[in-house]
C-alpha cells in the first residue's frame, strides 16, 4: 500500500512510500482510507514548528473518513463496509479533557491517517454522518472543535455568534450557529469571501478590508450589545478587534492562532469592563464526535470543500493550505 512520511521538515520532507497492508489483532479494525483532509497543524508539523514533540519519519494527518475492511477478534460494533473517523485523541473518550490525553495525538506522537490502510482499535472510531461520503473526512479536528466551541459556551437560540472568516473552524461554527438558531456574524477577510459568507445564509457580513476595525462595525450590527460568543481563530491580529466587538458577560472561544499566539491586552477592558470568560479548545471527546455526526445527520449539514487531491499530490495539497486563500477544507480522496 501506498503512504505518505514526512522524513525530514520541510516541504521536500514529504515522500511516497510503500508498506505492507497490517492486520488487526483483538478489537482492533482494518481500515481502508477513503479520505483525508489537512489542517493548520500540519502545516506546523511539516515546518518543525509544533508545539508538541514530533519524532520522524511520521505518517501526518489526523482527520479521516475509512471504510471497514476486516475486524479483529472481539470487535462486536462494527461490519465490514461501515464507514468511520478516527479520533484525535485516541485516549479521550468522555467527560473533561485531561493533560495526559496530550501523549498520544494522532498525526503528531501517534502515527496519522495519510496512508491507503490502517489497522486502529475499535474504540478509536466514531460512525461517519450517513449523509457524507468523502467530505466525513473534515470532521475529526475542525468539525468537532467549532461544535466543542459552541456547545461549551452553551450558545441558546437568538444570541449572537462572530464567526472570522472562512477557515475550516470558522465554517463548521457558521453552519452550526445557524442550527442551533443564533445569529451569525461574519467577519471576511475581502469583499469576495464577504459575498460568499452571504452566499452560506450569515445573517451579517463583515469586509475587514474595507472596515479593519471591525468590531465597531459589530457592535453596530447588534444595536450597541455585540456577540455572547466569538469564535476566536486570528490570534495577535484580531484579538482588539474581538474584544471590543463582544458583548458584556460573552465569551470568546480559542481555538486558534493563525497571526501569532502571543497577545497583549488591558485585563480591565476584558474582564473588568466586559466580564467576559474565555474558554480554550482542545478538539473535543470521541462522546462529543458522537453528538455531533447525530446532529449533523439531522441537520444534513455539508462541509465546505475547497479543493481535492490525489494521495500523491501531498506538497500540491499543503501549498494549497499554506496560500490563505482557501474557502473551505483541502482534501485528500483515496482511489
Amino acid at each position: 500500500m501506498k503512504a505518505i512520511e514526512l522524513q525530514a521538515f520541510g516541504d521536500d520532507g514529504l515522500r511516497t512510500v510503500e508498506h505492507a497492508v497490517p492486520r488487526p489483532g483483538a478489537g482492533e479494525v482494518l481500515l481502508r482510507t477513503v479520505a483525508a483532509s489537512l489542517n493548520y497543524r500540519d502545516l506546523e508539523i511539516r515546518d518543525g514548528r509544533y508545539a508538541m514533540p514530533v519524532a520522524l519519519p511520521l505518517v501526518p494527518l489526523s482527520d479521516a473518513v475509512a471504510e471497514v475492511v476486516e475486524l479483529g477478534a472481539g470487535v462486536q460494533d462494527l461490519r465490514p463496509g461501515d464507514r468511520v473517523c478516527p479520533t484525535f485523541f485516541p485516549d479521550w473518550r468522555d467527560g473533561a479533557f485531561d493533560a495526559r490525553y496530550f501523549q498520544r495525538q494522532r498525526g503528531g506522537n501517534v502515527a496519522g491517517v495519510q496512508r491507503e490502510y490502517m489497522v486502529l482499535p475499535a474504540g478509536e472510531l466514531v460512525r461517519a454522518p450517513h449523509h457524507l461520503g468523502a467530505e466525513a473526512a473534515t470532521l475529526p479536528i475542525a468539525g468537532l472543535t467549532a461544535w466543542s466551541a459552541l456547545t461549551e459556551a452553551g450558545l441558546r437560540p437568538g444570541q449572537t455568534l462572530l464567526v472570522q472568516g472562512l477557515g475550516g473552524v470558522s465554517l463548521f461554527a457558521l453552519q452550526f450557529g445557524r442550527m442551533f438558531g443564533a445569529r451569525t456574524v461574519v467577519v471576511a477577510s475581502s469583499a469576495e469571501k464577504a459575498q460568499r459568507a452571504r452566499e452560506l445564509s450569515a445573517s451579517e457580513v463583515i469586509d475587514a478590508s474595507a472596515h479593519p476595525q471591525w468590531g465597531a462595525q459589530v457592535l453596530e450590527h447588534t444595536d450597541g450589545r455585540g456577540a455572547d460568543l466569538v469564535v476566536e481563530v486570528g490570534g495577535r491580529a484580531s484579538w482588539s478587534q474581538s474584544i471590543a466587538a463582544l458583548a458584556v458577560n460573552g465569551t470568546i472561544a480559542v481555538v486558534g492562532y493563525a497571526s501569532g499566539a502571543e497577545l497583549a491586552f488591558d485585563l480591565r477592558q476584558l474582564f473588568i469592563a466586559k466580564r467576559a470568560r474565555l474558554q480554550g479548545h482542545t478538539v473535543g471527546s470521541r462522546r462529543a464526535f458522537e453528538d455531533m455526526v447525530r446532529a449533523m445527520e439531522q441537520a444534513r449539514i455539508e462541509p465546505v470543500i475547497d479543493s481535492r487531491f490525489a494521495l500523491d499530490d501531498a506538497r500540491q495539497a499543503y501549498a494549497r493550505l499554506a496560500s490563505g486563500g482557501t474557502l473551505g477544507k483541502v482534501l485528500f480522496e483515496f482511489g
